[in-house]
C-alpha cells in the first residue's frame, strides 16, 4: 500500500544550493529525498516542491509532496524526519493527502517576503536573512512604484535570464512595504505564481526607485515593454523568504 503525503517545511537557505535537485550539490530537495528514502525502506523517493527557491533563499512555509510505502503513520514519519534532517531544514508537519495532490500544481497563491536590515553598521545576526540597506528611502516614491504592481499581466520584464517558461502571465494580488521596527524593512508580495528571480528583481527595482535612481513610472515601463534591461538590479538572495503557500479551502 502506498500513500501521498504533504510535508510542510521551513529552512535556512544559506548553506543550500537552492531547492532543486542537482548532482554533487547540497539542495533542499536532495537532502529531503535522501531522508525519506531511508524512512521508506531505502527506496528512491521523489519529492515535488511548491516553489523552486534559489541558492541562499529561505522558507518558513514551503510545501512538498511525495509518495511513500512505509507503514509508519504521519506523526511517526514527521518524528523520523526531525531526527534525520539537519538543523537548517525542519519538517513542520506531515499529512496524508488525496493521491492526486500536487504541491506545485494545486497551489492557489504564494507569499514571499523580502527583509531589509536598516541598521547603520549592519547587524551581524541578520546577515544570513536580510539585505543590509542603511540608505534613505523615499517612502512616497516607493509607494507609487508598489501601487503599479498589482494585477494580472505579463511579468517578462521582471523575469530572470534563467526563466524557461513560455507563459509569463501571473496575477499579483498584493505588494507592500512596511517597517515593523525602525531598523527593519519588509516587502511582501502575494501572487498566484512567480517567475524565476521575479521577487528579487522587483525589490531591486523598488529600491532603485526609493533611492531616486529610477522614477516610479519605470515599473509601468518595464511591464509594458517587457524589457528586463529597464528594471533595477537583482536584489541579493538572503533577504528573500517563501512565507506561505495557500491551497483550495484554506483562508487567504
Amino acid at each position: 500500500m502506498s500513500r501521498r503525503v504533504r510535508i510542510d517545511l521551513a529552512y535556512d537557505g544559506t548553506d543550500f544550493d537552492g531547492w532543486q535537485l542537482q548532482p554533487d550539490r547540497r539542495t533542499v530537495q536532495g537532502v529531503l529525498e535522501a531522508a525519506l528514502g531511508r524512512i521508506d525502506g531505502d527506496r528512491p523517493v521523489r519529492v515535488r516542491g511548491a516553489g523552486r527557491t534559489d541558492a541562499g533563499v529561505h522558507a518558513r512555509g514551503q510545501v512538498a509532496d511525495a509518495r511513500l510505502t512505509t507503514g509508519l503513520d504521519d506523526g511517526a514519519v514527521a518524528h523520523a524526519l526531525r531526527g534525520m534532517l539537519p538543523a537548517d531544514l525542519r519538517p513542520l508537519r506531515v499529512a496524508t493527502v488525496p493521491p492526486g495532490f500536487d504541491a506545485r500544481g494545486d497551489a492557489r497563491s504564494k507569499t514571499y517576503t523580502y527583509r531589509l536590515d536598516r541598521t547603520l553598521a549592519g547587524d551581524p545576526f541578520r546577515t544570513r536573512h536580510a539585505l543590509h540597506w542603511p540608505h534613505g528611502l523615499d517612502r512616497a516614491a516607493l509607494g507609487q512604484g508598489l501601487a503599479l504592481l498589482p494585477g494580472r499581466r505579463d511579468w517578462s520584464g521582471f523575469a530572470g535570464a534563467a526563466c524557461s517558461v513560455d507563459n509569463r502571465v501571473r496575477e499579483l494580488t498584493a505588494a507592500s512595504y512596511d517597517e515593523p521596527r525602525d531598523d527593519e524593512g519588509l516587502f511582501t508580495f502575494t501572487a498566484d505564481g512567480f517567475l524565476n528571480h521575479m521577487v528579487r528583481n522587483l525589490v531591486g527595482t523598488l529600491l532603485a526607485i526609493a533611492s531616486g535612481r529610477l522614477p516610479p513610472s519605470r515599473v509601468a515601463e518595464v511591464l509594458e515593454r517587457r524589457d528586463r534591461r529597464l528594471a533595477g538590479p537583482t536584489a541579493a538572495p538572503q533577504g528573500l523568504c517563501l512565507e506561505r503557500v495557500r491551497y483550495e479551502g484554506e483562508q487567504a
